[in-house]
């Protein structure tokens, strides 16, 4: 009696769960194997990141420059300046299958990238470029060295305002002697024009590293970060980053950072090419009819980046005739970014 239940319930399994067939690979069994690609976005976002420093002397700075708009706190602040995407395509394990070989059908000379994505038949496979990581470029804006192009007198001063003072007079004594340069006022020249810019540049740096004692300094820096992700799915106004004044770029769910959304509206593949009725359990060559994508990024009043692309994963995968491979040297490309048949000659 035991056994008769076990029967009914295992026969009660069978029927109820659907019949599923994923991809096996037989160990030991010739195939060729190939995948259609899906598209991977990378969001890359350059913020501007502005490092502001006071000046040792900035309280003297009134007094010996004549004026008061100078930094009198060391301050950070980060600001999106642009937003961009573009698409990486990487293998799709929902659509991967296999292909026996077979001397007859020119299917034995499917071609395949570094990755296994498909080609095409009796093309050359073309290498693709990697994405960099994040990456920082510094903008120098020369702030001011430890050493001081002050002279003994001062450097000797036990005092902040001794050395203040004497920094402020060695600018004035740069702009004389950049000013006397310029009008010809000088026993001896410059040999040559070269000579006189090397000359002018120095006095600027001079100039520029002392007075920064007094006003400030400030560094800036771009900062390129990037944000990957894979979608299956439509999207509307979804939280894909944060950006905090602070901090630059923080986490979705980081509250202390201005949200930013990204919307994905996938075009729906004609009727006509997705009632085509393929039988994807059967081996042989598919390809994609990839939908075209709107991809929109924002901060949910300005749009900092809009366009279009074709999205494999949102399309529809279509058969190509068993006959079709049975000529000889025929050449089939496919787009191994989005799986579309391109030509067939």
């Amino acid at each position: 009696m035991k056994k008769l239940i076990l029967f009914f319930i295992l026969f009660a399994s069978t029927v109820l769960v659907p019949a599923q067939k994923p991809f096996v690979l037989t160990e030991g069994q010739p195939a060729i194997v190939y995948s259609l690609p899906k598209s991977k976005l990378c969001v890359e976002v350059e913020i501007e990141k502005v490092n502001q420093k006071p000046g040792v002397y900035y309280r003297y700075s009134e007094r010996y420059l004549a004026t008061s708009n100078v930094i009198i706190e060391e301050k950070t602040t980060c600001r999106l300046k642009s937003v961009s995407v573009k698409t990486i395509a990487v293998p799709d394990s929902t659509r991967t299958y296999q292909i026996v070989p077979n001397e007859s059908s020119q299917l034995s000379h499917l071609c395949v990238n570094e990755q296994g994505i498909l080609c095409g038949i009796n093309v050359p496979v073309l290498t693709e470029k990697t994405i960099n990581e994040n990456q920082t470029i510094h903008i120098d804006n020369d702030p001011a060295g430890n050493l001081l192009p002050l002279g003994e007198e001062y450097m000797m001063a036990g005092s902040e305002a001794k050395l203040a003072e004497g920094a402020a007079k060695q600018i004035y004594r740069i702009r004389e002697s950049r000013l006397s340069l310029l009008t010809a006022d000088v026993e001896k020249l410059p040999a040559d024009g070269a000579s006189m810019k090397l000359m002018l540049q120095g006095l600027d740096k001079m100039e520029r590293q002392l007075t920064e004692l007094f006003i400030g300094s400030t560094n800036v820096e771009v900062q390129v970060q990037k944000i990957q992700l894979t979608p299956s799915t439509a999207v509307n106004n979804e939280v894909l980053f944060r950006l905090s004044a602070l901090r630059g770029l923080v986490a979705a769910d980081d509250l202390s950072g201005m949200p930013y959304y990204i919307t994905l509206k996938p075009q729906v593949v004609p009727q006509s090419a997705a009632n085509l009725k393929a039988k994807i359990e059967k081996p042989g060559l598919y390809y994609i009819l990839p939908a075209s994508t709107e991809v929109s990024i924002g901060d949910g009043v300005n749009t900092n980046f809009s366009g279009q692309f074709f999205v494999p994963q949102f399309g529809k995968v279509v058969p190509l005739p068993d006959n079709l491979f049975k000529q000889r040297n025929i050449k089939v490309l496919v787009d191994q970014q989005t799986g579309r048949l391109l030509s067939i000659e």
